[in-house]
């Protein structure tokens, strides 16, 4: 039948041997169960250590921020903790020094827009006025030959243009300003005057029609009060009546427009050739050559210009 155990007995006294082996194994069991938890919190610690610092380099390296940056916080000036020894107008040594770096990045080379020059233009008119304004009544400085290379601005008032005038400003008439070089023909008649003059219809001196278009186109602009035309025992065209001799003497100036203006017209004319203070030119080598002494002022040219037109 069943018995009780008695607690004195040896099932008691084994229960009380097994307790301590018992109580020892939870011992063992809960130390190692604190050094696993103590070794995970160190190896995470580590490898969250590594992690935070591989993405910080990686953020590093790329450049991008990691956070925003934030706004200090706005706050009231203490007036009373002003010093007032300090004044307004006491330079600051920062601003003095902002303030010559300013001026030594500034321009150096400012040119008035008004005086710089835009582009190159020629004048098409003789003894051309520059003036002081943009006036017939403003002061003449100064009469720019035709063919005068000038720099001209973009500004225009009315009939004149601006222009660049020993280092000024002046202004020109827009009408006589062009954006080529005039041709020699041009520069020829604009120097020479204007045809006004009353010329004979008919045959004079004893010149044939060709050359009577010579006589009266040059008789028209210039008061030459000699000519020679037709001679019986010249030597040369005058023989023919297709030669003329203005007589220029000592008027150089008006020898040499004369001698241009039929160089410009050579070919409307149909020169043969032009002799003028020993120098010809002929249309076949358009360029004025020396010639030899003849022995005469008259028989080197020097007091008249002759030209000789083609049959």
């Amino acid at each position: 039948m069943y018995q009780p155990r008695r607690a004195g007995g040896r099932d008691a006294a084994e229960s009380q041997l097994d307790a301590p082996d018992q109580a020892g194994a939870a011992g063992v069991r809960g130390m190692a169960r604190a050094w696993s938890m103590s070794a995970t919190d160190r190896i995470g610690t580590a490898f969250l250590g590594l992690a935070v610092t591989a993405t910080a380099g990686a953020l590093l390296m790329s450049g991008t921020a990691v956070a925003a940056p934030v706004a200090a916080p706005v706050t009231t000036p203490d007036v009373s903790l002003r010093d007032a020894s300090v004044s307004r107008d006491t330079n600051r040594p920062q601003i003095a020094a902002e303030d010559i770096l300013a001026v030594a990045a500034a321009p150096t080379d400012a040119v008035n827009p008004a005086l710089k020059p835009t582009r190159t233009m020629y004048t098409t008119k003789a003894k051309l006025p520059v003036l002081a304004a943009a006036s017939a009544s403003a002061d003449k400085l100064a009469g720019l030959a035709i063919a005068t290379k000038v720099s001209v601005t973009p500004e225009v008032n009315g009939n004149y243009r601006m222009v660049q005038y020993k280092g000024r400003q002046a202004w020109v008439l827009k009408t006589a300003l062009a954006n080529t070089k005039p041709s020699p023909k041009k520069v020829a008649d604009a120097k020479a005057p204007a045809a006004k003059r009353k010329v004979p219809s008919g045959s004079v001196l004893g010149l044939k029609p060709v050359a009577m278009v010579v006589y009266r186109a040059v008789m028209a602009r210039w008061n030459v009060k000699n000519v020679g035309g037709w001679r019986a025992h010249s030597l040369s065209v005058h023989q023919f009546g297709r030669a003329i001799d203005f007589m220029t003497y000592s008027n150089v100036s008006q020898g040499n427009s004369i001698a241009a203006f039929l160089v410009a017209h050579a070919k409307e004319f149909g020169v043969d050739h032009i002799i003028y203070r020993q120098r010809i030119w002929t249309p076949y080598r358009p360029t004025w050559r020396h010639m030899a002494d003849r022995g005469s002022a008259t028989a080197n040219h020097m007091d008249h210009v002759h030209v000789a037109v083609k049959p």
